[in-house]
């Protein structure tokens, strides 16, 4: 029995459905059910009961998913050990980030890891942290660096916060509060906000908000940027007013006012994501540069 189809029972399995598990895999339905239709005969059980809302897993079915994750786990254990620990050649690091995360920590991490291990190659890719989380599941990078994940990553991935970064408020240079050394978030509680969008930073808006409520308003999302450059642009062009990481302030920002913010002073999280199985050479020698200085 071959490997490829212990993937593809397990993605129907998980989705209950052929759509979404080819959808998943990339090949199509017909396709996806004859490999299930062989997988069956081959056992010679009836892995999934067919119901008009979908399907079920039969008790063999469900036994069957727990041996198939175990032996695939097995199987990329087995392959990453192998190419750790006997083979000549490390492999090449594939990072996704945020522009600001790369002005910030990251340019030296990169430095470091440069100098330690001059013959690995780096491989950076800019990419929004929706595209990063895809990238990680299709094993496409081998870490994001995305500003703050979403909640709903850390059952999937390892987490990691590498820094915190003081969060600033983004004013147009022509605002009143503009010449202020420092101001109360509260000053702007009556402004227009500028978020981010959900597709490319979901989980974003919670942040503002949150950041809004522990200075006691409910801020008023306005428009809805998809990068931190063109947050900034909404910014200058007089379409409302930003909370954003101060790293931001590394970005070209004209006609805009990184602002400090005082009583209390907010803090975003700066963090490292890559998945959960066993981590290449390559990937390992970086963590451990990258964490040494890390706040954790």
């Amino acid at each position: 029995m071959e490997l490829r189809y212990l993937k593809y029972f397990v993605a129907v399995a998980e989705n209950l459905n052929f759509s979404r598990a080819a959808t998943q895999l990339y090949i199509s339905q017909p396709a996806l059910s004859r490999q299930i239709k062989s997988l069956e005969d081959e056992l010679s059980v009836i892995l999934f009961i067919r119901q008009s809302d979908g399907l079920k897993l039969t008790e063999a079915g469900k036994f069957f998913l727990e041996q198939a994750r175990d032996i695939l786990n097995r199987a990329d254990n087995a392959i990453q050990i192998i190419k750790n620990n006997y083979t000549n050649i490390d492999e090449p690091l594939i990072i996704g980030y945020i522009p600001t995360i790369l002005e910030s920590f990251l340019g030296e991490a990169l430095h470091r890891f440069g100098v330690a291990y001059p013959d690995i190659t780096l491989r950076l890719q800019e990419m929004s942290p929706s595209d990063q989380v895809k990238a990680l599941r299709d094993k496409v990078i081998d870490i994001a660096f995305m500003g703050n994940p979403p909640d709903d990553l850390e059952p999937e991935f390892i987490v990691k916060c590498v820094k915190e970064v003081v969060i600033d408020a983004v004013i147009p240079d022509t605002h009143l509060l503009a010449s202020c050394p420092s101001i109360n978030l509260m000053e702007l509680a009556s402004e227009k906000f500028i978020g981010m969008s959900e597709q490319t930073f979901p989980g974003r808006n919670d942040r503002i908000r949150d950041t809004c409520y522990q200075a006691g308003f409910i801020p008023n999302l306005n428009l809805l940027a998809d990068s931190h450059a063109s947050m900034i642009a909404l910014v200058a062009a007089g379409q409302g007013v930003a909370v954003m990481p101060r790293e931001a302030k590394a970005l070209p920002h004209p006609n805009v006012v990184f602002m400090p913010l005082y009583h209390p002073i907010y803090y975003a999280r700066s963090t490292a994501v890559w998945r959960k199985e066993t981590v290449s050479a390559s990937l390992d020698k970086f963590l451990n540069i990258l964490l040494l200085n890390s706040v954790l």
